[in-house]
């Protein structure tokens, strides 16, 4: 009797061995604590584009320094993984986002629902390719808190917008801001990830 209890807790521990390596790997999962990616961002509402984010509050690793990108250099778990989403970014700062509305780092609130060119104005986020504004942008209209930062080089609009339109790219001066920072970054695909260091921002 004792060996076949002994073969059954081996296969337990083993099962629970894999399952906890799997929710490690998946809450280290990219971009991981030591990755530094930019990513471009825009506000929109309705007609107009609005000023960037200049408040600097940093307490995970996802912000910006007032140059309309959002810094992605997770300090923590908290900013990484699946962690590393927009709600993080303007809670950086201060603001919020839901699936209504969104807070500024000026306090101001754009909620959905106002008169927009006549039709009620919705929230939606624009996911680009910054390096390829021709293909088509993924729209998101649910979850935006938790709108994952899956990749360097990336770029969002988020936008009120009447429900018939889509949000524009970001402007093209913001883009240009992502060729100025360096272009030696850290990815979690390097294999000199340990020993690679980048200059400050």
């Amino acid at each position: 009797m004792g060996f076949p209890a002994m073969v059954a807790l081996v296969v337990v521990l083993g099962a629970l061995l894999v399952f906890w390596a799997r929710t490690d790997r998946e809450a280290t999962s990219a971009p991981r604590v030591g990755d530094h990616w930019h990513s471009v961002y825009d506000v929109y509402v309705c007609d107009t584009f609005r000023s960037k984010i200049v408040l600097e509050t940093d307490p995970n690793g996802i912000h910006t320094h007032g140059d309309g990108l959002i810094h992605v250099h997770p300090f923590n778990k908290l900013a990484s993984g699946r962690d590393a989403v927009l709600g993080e970014f303007f809670s950086a700062f201060g603001g919020f986002i839901d699936d209504r509305s969104f807070m500024l780092d000026t306090g101001e609130t754009v909620v959905e629902g106002f008169d927009c060119s006549g039709e009620p104005a919705v929230l939606k986020v624009a996911r680009f390719d910054a390096d390829d504004l021709s293909r088509e942008p993924e729209i998101l209209t649910e979850d935006l808190a938790n709108v994952r930062l899956l990749k360097n080089r990336e770029a969002f609009t988020i936008a009120m917008v009447p429900e018939s339109l889509d949000p524009p790219a970001p402007r093209p001066e913001r883009l240009s801001f992502l060729d100025t920072v360096d272009p030696n970054i850290l990815r979690s695909d390097s294999p000199t990830l340990a020993t690679t260091t980048t200059t400050a921002d």
